[in-house]
């Protein structure tokens, strides 16, 4: 089940290039011809964060895979490629039913960029609880 409305924060951590927002929306990922969808937990122009169902097949580490990115509807799609860099068990998760994956974009062409750029964008107008 796809969750959509969890609250929006900025995140910053030491060593981040970038920003990466929390805001949960969904996330397909498409690796050895398989599709498994979960949620977005953050995103930045540079990788993100997803947690998907612990029971279902999943890439590996270094695994390059295909994503569909989907934040506050239909309106905010995005597909990009990107590589596995972790794999783990959400720490502040009780159950153990899922896993979270983090995944690098890498060099991407400016106009995956450029959508990455404006769906962050919309996640940062749509916060109530964005500072900047």
């Amino acid at each position: 089940m796809i969750r959509d409305n969890a609250k929006t924060l900025e995140v910053m951590s030491e060593g981040r290039l970038f920003k990466r927002f929390a805001k949960e929306g969904a996330v397909s990922i498409t690796f050895d011809g398989r599709t498994v969808t979960g949620n977005i937990v953050n995103l930045s122009v540079s990788g993100l964060l997803a947690n998907f169902p612990g029971s279902g097949p999943l890439p590996g580490v270094s695994e390059k895979i295909e994503m569909r990115l989907e934040a506050g509807g239909k309106e905010n799609v995005l597909d990009v490629q990107g590589t596995v860099v972790r794999i783990q068990v959400p720490a502040d998760y009780e159950r153990q039913d899922l896993m979270e994956i983090a995944v690098n974009f890498g060099e991407i062409a400016p106009p995956v960029k450029y959508g990455l750029q404006k769906l962050i964008q919309y996640l940062q107008v749509t916060t109530t609880s964005y500072k900047a």
